[in-house]
């Protein structure tokens, strides 16, 4: 039974993004219009400005990695619970999403890669990062979906993601063997499956005003860093290996010259000695030679 359940949303973020595709393909940062300050539209039967009836049933965020770009799909299924609409009450939004953040500390904020789907765009206004919609909500369900990006960084990031609505699903949903990722607090379950994309997930509930965050990185953002790693330590021994051969050869090469210098001193003071004679003729040739073999050693 808990397959299935997952599997409902799971079929309607499936055909979501196939009527979306259109819409949703990425063709650089998306630029929103902001509405009309008095875009007005007739209502039928009772109306509300209560928001309370206005829940969050689910809330499905499938993540995946394009040319150096985390492309969050967020989907979010509201039901309007009352039997009146919910319209805006003095220009307020009747609907608020709000771009999340990243550790990355050149590009930390989120882009619009389109406009969200199920929303009509004669509503919408931007404000700073978030997106809001002053549309009349009818009882209900309401299927939107969110697309944006975040760039990755060399090693990962940690994602931010402010929650506005209680919902008791929240799952997350990183693309297998593309995207490692860990929602923090949320219970990881068996992958999924759909659209022939494989789907690690972590599912959880989540609290209005709360912060959900996700730490996740490209496959070989990690693997680059330990390359990274094992290249620098290599190249550390093998300095220190070059440092210590060329001081000994150094070392050697100046032991070698005092040596010889002390050799030949030794030969003049034999020849000497041979002059003034204090020693015998045989003796200076013995001593000699043993020392002019040694010179020619470490001459060689």
């Amino acid at each position: 039974m808990k397959r299935l359940g997952f599997a409902r949303p799971l079929i309607f973020l499936s055909l979501f993004l196939v009527c979306s595709s259109p819409l949703l393909s990425y063709a650089g940062t998306a630029k929103l219009q902001a509405a009309p300050p008095k875009t007005k539209t007739a209502v039928s039967g009772p109306t509300t400005t209560d928001l309370s009836r206005l829940k969050l049933k689910r809330n499905i965020l499938t993540i995946r990695l394009e040319k150096g770009f985390f492309e969050f799909v967020e989907m979010m299924d509201f039901e309007n619970e009352g039997s009146a609409t919910i319209i805006s009450k003095g220009g307020a939004p009747t609907l608020r999403f709000v771009l999340p953040k990243s550790s990355n500390i050149r590009n930390p904020r989120a882009r619009w890669g389109a406009a969200p789907a199920g929303v009509d765009p004669k509503f919408l206004a931007t404000v700073g990062d978030e997106l809001r919609t002053s549309e009349p909500i009818p009882p209900g369900r309401k299927f939107i979906v969110l697309l944006y990006r975040l760039e990755d960084e060399f090693g990962g990031i940690r994602v931010e993601k402010p929650i506005l609505y209680d919902t008791p699903s929240l799952a997350v949903l990183p693309e297998k063997d593309r995207v490692q990722a860990q929602a923090i607090g949320f219970a990881a379950q068996p992958a999924v499956e759909f659209q022939s994309r494989e789907y690690n997930r972590f599912v959880g509930t989540a609290r209005a005003g709360t912060v959900v965050r996700i730490d996740m990185q490209a496959p070989d953002s990690m693997g680059g860093l330990g390359v990274f790693y094992v290249v620098g330590g290599v190249m550390v021994v093998l300095s220190l290996g070059l440092g210590l051969y060329i001081r000994k050869r150094r070392n050697t090469a100046y032991s070698a010259q005092v040596e010889r210098e002390e050799i030949l001193r030794a030969i003049a003071l034999l020849d000497d000695r041979l002059a003034a004679g204090e020693i015998s003729t045989d003796e200076h040739v013995r001593e000699r030679t043993s020392r002019f073999e040694r010179l020619k050693e470490l001459s060689d």
